[in-house]
């Protein structure tokens, strides 16, 4: 019988209530502690760990515990889900409990943003503030939620300059996507050991929001506006105060320094 703690995030523990519920029925032939109120202050005694809830949740998780070495089983129940996709898919509850009690497990990689860990990736700008805007609309999950935050900050954003260079967007990602669905990142692995970095030179109004869904798809690490590039270590200096948005939470600075983790976390993944 395996030790299991099982982290839910306690501001969503009623609306997932009954998604815990089943998966304890599932689960039977295991000994599995609940924690939907304050999570536990270490890890020790448990030879798993499942958290549940979104990118934001998966980000708290991380920062609370960031030496975990537990072999860690990730539940969707954000609103993006986009760190939980990278490794399950689009897959039913059923496939991805199936998952989860299979125990396939990888070593894979973080990254580090300031004194902040992060799984997905980090948007400096434009990201941070439409970060701000979802918060009036968390109810609406997904990329139309994202749309609707990100049309207004597309109108009235100014770019920023980085080492003297005028930007309107600066992205470092350890996964693929934000947003939830928007792939931004096609082309990274959360196994390489690097970070991977777009700049977006700036563009007038017409153009961001044309761009948008090309965005979204993945079609656009070929436009002559965007420099892709590979990093396992950098600093960003702005030339202003700048939200970025760091797997749905806030970071304020005018300096960012990142550097990648190399296979930090042991996730179970897709069978």
């Amino acid at each position: 019988m395996k030790q299991i703690a099982f982290l839910i995030n306690p501001h969503k523990k009623e609306e997932l209530a009954s998604y815990v519920s089943w998966v304890l029925k599932q689960c039977a032939a295991h000994q599995i502690t609940v924690f939907d109120r304050e999570w536990p202050f270490a890890l020790e005694g448990f030879e798993e760990v499942w958290v549940m809830g979104g990118d934001g949740t998966f980000n708290y998780f991380v920062n609370r515990y960031p030496t975990c070495s537990l072999p860690i089983g990730l539940f969707k129940g954000g609103t993006g889900n986009d760190f939980y996709w990278k490794l399950f898919g689009d897959c039913s509850r059923e496939a991805h409990l199936a998952s989860i009690l299979a125990g396939v497990r990888g070593r894979f990689d973080a990254g580090q943003v300031n004194e902040m860990l992060f799984l997905n990736g980090v948007g400096i700008g434009i990201e941070g503030e439409v970060l701000r805007s979802m918060e009036a609309i968390r109810y609406i999950k997904g990329g139309l939620g994202y749309y609707l935050a990100a049309i207004p900050a597309l109108f009235r954003f100014k770019h920023y300059r980085i080492s003297g260079l005028p930007v309107f967007l600066c992205m470092v990602f350890n996964s693929s996507r934000a947003g939830g669905g928007f792939h931004f990142f096609p082309m990274a692995s959360i196994e390489d050991g690097e970070l991977d970095m777009m700049v977006c030179e700036p563009l007038p109004v017409w153009k961001r929001l044309f761009y948008m869904p090309i965005i979204q798809s993945g079609k656009h690490v070929g436009l002559p506006f965007l420099r892709f590039s590979r990093i396992s270590q950098q600093t960003i200096s702005c030339d202003r105060l700048l939200r970025a948005q760091v797997d749905g939470e806030v970071l304020e600075s005018n300096t960012f320094e990142f550097r990648v983790l190399p296979a930090k976390f042991d996730f179970i993944k897709s069978i």
